[in-house]
């Protein structure tokens, strides 16, 4: 079972908000902000198409305080158009479009807005591009068909939005689902009839709380406790947990002692130094050396002792399983995103590399964000694409402590 942790810790001069999730004493996932940081992600905003670039299937779309986004034609097929209903033709520049920031600034890219916009709750998302309805493939397969007929039998067949039933209605009362649902369907049409009159320019709905964000995107029944030192963070957990029909059993505990911080007890401080650095030892000796350059995410797996050639093919194996696993920690933990190149060590049974392969792809499906592995090259280099969501933990700290390299 998995504890989620809530704190503030000064990380080389800078004092930041920390969100880790730790499972048997290791760190799964991690996260720092600046106090001061207000995040874009999530937000709704009447946009203006500032350029049209069809060579690459993009656009730019400018929001508030003229913040170019990318916006990809490809993706978006239903444009939003406010005021002059536009309802044929290409996009051009000048077209004032509703758009949702999908991705924050990454490395020297623009953040990413969408026409798709969604709105999420704690068991359902609707959208308003994909007019489908899809169920998590976490829950059993008895209550997701339950579900589906449940949320079809709620919505006119010919709706102008869609539903994703997320993983926490697996025990979900059906009648707090419809209610929930109502809401949202209540929520996208004023937020629609909202854009519809204001000036270009404008936020139509702000970013979702972090916590709260943090909170409803979590897979509760698989939270063993949640801990902050932190009242009002301790507050909102509380009533969100107590919201939830059924109540989830896990723990939520407000940490009181000032002679042990929170982020001392976890070893957060040791934790994120970890996970900036190159190099991750293995337990059996060998290690990972994890790069991250502008184009792709390169991993290279070491044995780190040299063996006789009898028990080389048995010991590379045991290797790169144990690497694996720590990989897919690792990806999770860093928020790696994009392409991520693995250079396993090299093993001469080709089942051998079909079950490591096989493996990878078992391990990153415990990821909430979504990652393939992909296939094996000539070269039998391991190719994964995990998608970029947020910032991943070292630009983070660069963001952070405003470029400096510790």
């Amino acid at each position: 079972m998995k504890r989620l942790i809530f704190t503030g810790m000064d990380w080389k001069g800078h004092p930041c908000h920390v969100t880790a999730i730790e499972e048997n004493q290791h760190l799964l996932e991690l996260r720092v902000s600046s106090p001061k940081k207000e995040s874009l992600l999530g937000s709704i905003h009447v946009g203006k198409v500032q350029k049209v670039l069809p060579n690459i299937q993009g656009a730019f779309i400018e929001i508030e305080n003229r913040l170019p986004c990318f916006y990809h034609l490809a993706k978006n097929q239903k444009p939003i158009y406010v005021r002059n209903h536009k309802t044929s033709g290409e996009l051009k520049p000048g077209d004032e479009l509703l758009v949702q920031v999908t991705q924050e600034a990454l490395k020297t890219k623009a953040p990413c807005v969408s026409s798709n916009l969604s709105f999420p709750g704690n068991y359902l998302v609707v959208t308003t591009e994909n007019h489908l309805i899809g169920v998590s493939g976490k829950i059993s397969r008895e209550r997701r068909e339950e579900l589906k007929q449940l949320v079809d039998a709620a919505v006119d067949a010919h709706r102008d939005f869609g539903v994703i039933v997320r993983t926490n209605a697996q025990e979900a009362d059906n009648v707090t689902i419809l209610a929930e649902l109502q809401e949202l369907i209540r929520k996208m049409r004023d937020t629609l009839h909202r854009g519809s009159y204001s000036p270009c320019f404008t936020r139509i709905t702000a970013r979702t709380n972090e916590i709260d964000s943090i909170l409803k995107n979590l897979y509760w029944d698989d939270m063993e406790k949640i801990v902050t030192d932190q009242e009002d963070i301790y507050r909102q957990a509380v009533a969100y947990r107590d919201s939830l029909v059924p109540k989830p059993a896990c723990e939520i505990a407000l940490y009181q002692d000032s002679l042990l911080p929170l982020y001392k007890l976890y070893r957060l401080e040791h934790g994120l130094e970890q996970a900036l650095s190159e190099k991750v030892w293995l337990r059996s000796g060998g290690f990972l050396v994890i790069q991250q350059t502008e184009a792709f995410v390169a991993i290279d797996v070491n044995s780190g002792k040299n063996m006789s050639k009898k028990l080389a093919q048995k010991e590379y194996k045991k290797v790169n399983e144990e690497a694996a696993k720590e990989i897919a920690r690792q990806l999770r933990l860093r928020n790696l995103y994009g392409m991520i190149l693995i250079d396993f060590i090299n093993m001469k049974l080709e089942e051998d590399r079909a079950e490591l392969l096989h493996l990878m792809r078992q391990l990153v499906k415990n990821d909430r964000i979504t990652t393939t592995a992909v296939d094996v090259t000539a070269l039998g280099i391991m190719e994964l694409t995990r998608k970029k969501e947020e910032k991943s933990l070292r630009e983070q700290v660069l963001e952070l402590t405003g470029g400096e390299n510790h």
